[in-house]
């Protein structure tokens, strides 16, 4: 099993690895248990290990210590465990003796291409040769003690049918601590691809004189929708509540998926690893686990259990659980009024019932909490090697069962990432109760919000965590937080809806989500005709069963509604399809009220044979629609019909560049210093970084032991979905070393990575990549141990980094003007922004447009503040040295007063550096010429910003229209 610290495993990319597994004793009163648990179960497969050899028919090994990818490449080591053994297929391993199975580790080195190992041990298991679904499996084993030591039976699935672990599930029949000699587990690991996994479990305590050292007997009984567990034939725990999402699905696979496929079983005793730590001067080696037999039957005097939806029902929380406010929050405080807990040091506590500001010095996060009109404001000094870094925490109390909305306001100074999460804390393994969300904030305060379902038991002590580290400076303002009780709480399925991760526009097109009708996000219908819709377990393929088909075509119906289709873009529709016998259907996507058809209404031939139909359209240039929908006509003829596979794909790529950085990436040339670059040095190297002669260097006497023990790292780049980037380089370094580059997000997912081999010739280096998704993302330089380690001490030098959108204009760098665009408003208000305040500075109201070739500021409130509201341009070029002349036309309806401001924008306090003290003007209802000179005094900057200010100004704040027009910056 994988839950202890699993968070400390997020620098890793986990695929299946080993869970729990324990053995047990059989004397005659668990004989007698035994036998009348198996009398209704008949005996399938077995081994009862009475040969003089192992048999290879029935069991297959692991060999190693990595999981490895299909070409062989190592993706990480101790089978994503950290466990220190080497899995081998030796008779010295693994043997039968005396009618046994025999595990044995032992205390040896051995190497492979990935390093040397001090133990070896062996991993047996029956996939390819024996699996099942559902059922009795029954194991007598005798298990090691020791510490560190971690014997383990259990189960994996034959196929990844619902994707990478622990989407497709894993069950251990038994895992055991060996340093606990007295107790075994059994879990189960579902729900989403690592690191979105759940499990859930239960431990059960042996006799004190017959631990795990003497023989017992652990059994599964398997049945749809219900797992159940036994140690010599005592029933401990019984599991029904599980669910199983994909990565490119809008709802859960229907119950009772993960576990309703067949899955193989594995015997391991491994060595090492979270699950029991490392071993000591007390581990005695060799050591090994005996397994007596091994037996899967089925059932037969009764058919196997329908399954049973696990349904939402009230959460009631124990009399000593923080209870929610009168308003329903489970969150107390939310306007940060009491003392904030600063946890600093380890072991100290938290706060059980308010807030608490987690710095722990072993992971090198640093910073502060101080709060601002109500709001968390968090400033990181050192942002630390993790997320979790610097946490803003508070515990809630969670009732197993009931499912939750979290929601807050959030803002930074500029574009960065904050994962937030819910989960145990150190004694509940750090389990995961909601998923690792993660939520790209700006400059602007806004609403953020998840739900989950809270199926680990009842925990009093959640962590309701907000987790701000390794992620750059920016500080982060949070407020108005609030958990609240949502079971039972309905959800619009034909609300709009974003495309999937893989592009569909169609929800659920595979007809095996939602409820166990499989049937979320569709809706079926039917006019004059007599027909019904219906899924099955086994097709999971949509059937449409016809008995009068009606006299139209819109008489047998099936839509889903909310597809976004994007104006100007290529669509293509693919769907399978059959029939009983051969007949027509009609498909095509309307607008919301069917009035308006985008596609034409396309006929397809339908034969008994299941074959997939296409066809393509094109969005008219000047519409988009965020709630069209996507119908089928089943009417007009007979014959069942059957569907599946709908997929909607945009297959041209028109974003609306005017809300997409086209050079998100600032400073690459670093012509600034360092300013937008961090960095990051792991504590098992030693560098250090300067900017010298408009270039990054790294001065490194060690690399360390990791690819990112030394890393130079630019944090909070936007980039948009199905967007291509060109990203190029020059870097050279004083000693021949590959170097690693990569474009990822907080979560570690790559969009970009490349190896690369430096010399001591500066080079240029150019790539490109498509975003798959909107994100935050970082560039980062890994310049820790690579393939030619210890490199020994050398520079490596770094220049001209750009990221940009491939064929995007050249940057602004003209010799007359710092790149004013559309000073004239000819296209209408392209190239400029408006801001209206926020908490901090008071809001105001209004709208910035452009009318008769002027821009027209409309205020019907101002702010606190003289920049609250402010219109602006940024991207402009201030050369040191150089002096400028600002000359613009403006008025407004009401007198009032405006200030005008030039500088640099920045993430931290002041937030501003002026080029020139800020201009005042007093407008009148006249259309008046403005002017003034001011020197660069300031380094070269290429990112300069000219603002408008038309807040709260001193004897001179109407509310009222101001107009602006040519605007010009001229270089003298």
């Amino acid at each position: 099993m994988k839950k202890t610290l699993a968070l400390l495993l997020s620098v890793m990319t986990i695929l299946p690895a080993a869970s729990f597994a324990a053995p047990k004793e059989n004397p005659g009163n668990e004989e007698v248990k035994n036998k009348r648990n198996k009398s209704e179960w008949s005996l399938v497969w077995s081994d009862e290990f009475n040969g003089t050899q192992i048999d290879r028919s029935k069991w297959t090994y692991d060999i190693g210590n990595w999981i490895v990818d299909e070409a062989g490449n190592g993706v990480t080591s101790g089978w994503g465990n950290n466990e220190k053994e080497y899995y081998t297929d030796a008779s010295e391993n693994a043997f039968i003796e005396d009618g046994k199975l025999v595990i044995k580790a032992k205390k040896e080195q051995v190497s492979d291409q990935f390093g040397t190992y001090d133990y070896t041990s062996a991993k047996l298991k029956t996939k390819g040769l024996f699996s099942k679904k559902y059922g009795r499996y029954e194991i007598k084993a005798k298990l090691p003690t020791g510490k560190g030591l971690w014997p383990a039976i259990w189960m994996l699935p034959e196929e990844d049918k619902y994707g990478s672990w622990a989407a497709s599930g894993e069950i251990d029949i038994m895992e055991a601590w060996g340093s606990s000699p007295h107790k075994v587990a059994g879990t189960i690991h579902y729900g989403e691809g690592w690191p979105n996994n759940k499990y859930t479990g239960k431990e059960f305590e042996l006799p004190k004189n017959r631990g795990i050292d003497k023989w017992h007997t652990y059994a599964l009984e398997w049945e749809p929708g219900e797992l159940r567990w036994y140690v010599d034939g005592e029933l401990y725990q019984t599991q029904n509540k599980w669910y199983s999402k994909g990565k490119d699905n809008a709802a859960n696979f229907s119950y009772p998926a993960p576990f309703d496929q067949e899955f193989y079983l594995v015997m391991n005793l491994a060595v090492g690893g979270w699950f029991d730590g490392e071993v000591d001067e007390t581990t005695k080696f060799p050591s090994q686990m005996e397994v007596d037999f091994v037996r899967v039957y089925d059932l037969k005097k009764r058919d196997y259990r329908e399954p049973v939806e696990p349904q939402a029902e009230p959460v009631e929380l124990p009399g000593d659980a923080k209870q929610p406010l009168e308003d329903g929050n489970l969150v107390y405080d939310n306007k940060f009024e009491k003392p904030i807990t600063v946890v600093d040091q380890p072991g100290k506590e938290l706060d059980p019932i308010y807030w608490n500001f987690v710095k722990l010095p072993e992971f090198g996060g640093n910073g502060s909490l101080t709060v601002e009109d109500n709001f968390a404001r968090i400033d990181s000094t050192n942002p630390g090697s993790q997320l979790y870094s610097l946490q803003m925490i508070q515990n809630i109390s969670l009732g197993n069962g009931g499912k939750y909305k979290v929601r807050f306001d959030a803002k930074s100074t500029a574009a960065r990432s904050m994962m937030v999460k819910v989960g145990g804390g150190a004694e509940r393994g750090w389990a995961k109760y909601s998923n690792e969300e993660s939520f790209n904030l700006t400059s602007e305060l806004e609403s953020y919000e998840f739900s989950f379902d809270m199926l680990n038991e009842t925990d009093i002590a959640s962590r309701l965590e907000f987790n701000l580290g390794g992620n750059g400076t920016n500080p982060v303002w949070i407020g108005n937080v609030r958990v609240e009780d949502i079971t039972g709480a309905p959800v619009d399925e034909d609300a709009p809806k974003q495309p999937l991760a893989n592009g569909n526009h169609v929800y659920n097109g595979t007809f095996d989500q939602g409820g166990m009708d499989r049937l979320m996000f569709w809706n079926f219908s039917v006019g004059d005709a007599i027909a019904a819709a219906a899924v099955s377990e086994k097709t999971r393929e949509l059937h449409v069963e016809i008995k009068d088909g009606g006299s139209y075509p819109e008489a047998v119906q099936l839509d889903q509604k909310g597809m976004n289709l994007s104006a100007g873009n290529d669509y293509k529709l693919s769907f399978k399809a059959r029939a009983d016998e051969p007949r027509t259907i009609q498909a095509s996507l309307l607008d919301k009220n069917g009035s308006v058809n985008y596609s034409g209404m396309h006929t397809v031939e339908l034969t008994s044979n299941m074959e997939e139909n296409t066809f393509e359209f094109t969005m008219p240039e000047d519409v988009s629609d965020s709630e069209a929908q996507i119908v089928f006509n089943f009417g007009g003829g007979n014959g069942d019909v059957y569907l599946d596979d709908v997929v909607l794909l945009k297959t041209s790529n028109i974003p609306d560049y005017g809300n997409i950085d086209l050079f998100p990436l600032k400073n690459g040339d670093f012509n600034d210093g360092l300013s937008s670059w961090t960095n990051y040095f792991h504590y098992d190297s030693s560098a250090q970084i300067a900017s010298e002669d408009g270039e990054a260097k790294l001065a490194i006497a060690n690399e360390g032991n990791e690819a990112w023990s030394v890393l130079l790292e630019q944090p909070n780049l936007s980039l948009a979905k199905g967007v291509v980037y060109e990203l190029s380089f020059a870097a050279r370094s004083t000693k021949e070393r590959e170097a690693e580059v990569t474009v990822e997000n907080v979560q570690y997912t790559r969009f970009f990575s490349e190896v690369l081999s430096l010399s001591d010739q500066m080079q240029q280096y150019t790539y490109e990549f498509t975003m798959p998704v909107d994100d935050i993302a970082s560039f980062k330089m890994l310049l820790g141990k690579n393939a030619m380690s210890p490199v020994g001490t050398h520079e490596v030098f770094i220049d001209d980094v750009v990221l940009k959108v491939k064929n995007a204009p050249s940057q602004q760098e003209p010799d007359s003007t710092p790149g004013i665009d559309n000073g004239t408003f000819s296209d209408g208000t392209t190239g400029w922004s408006s801001w209206w305040g926020d908490q901090w500075s008071g809001y105001g109201k209004g709208i910035m447009t452009a009318e008769a070739g002027e821009m027209k500021v409309s205020i019907s409130q101002v702010g606190g503040a003289s920049y609250a509201p402010q219109v602006f341009q940024k991207g402009l070029l201030f050369e040191n040295g150089a002096s400028y002349t600002v000359t613009f036309d403006a008025r407004a309806d009401l007198p009032r007063k405006m200030n005008i401001n030039i500088g640099k924008e920045l993430t931290i306090e002041p937030w501003f550096i002026g080029y020139v003290p800020t201009q005042k003007v007093d407008l009148t209802t006249e259309m008046n010429r403005y002017s003034f000179t001011f020197f660069m005094n300031e380094e070269t900057y290429a990112d300069g910003k000219i603002v408008f200010e038309l807040g709260n100004i001193l004897d001179g704040n109407a509310a009222t229209n101001v107009y602006i027009d040519n605007v010009s910056i001229t270089k003298n």
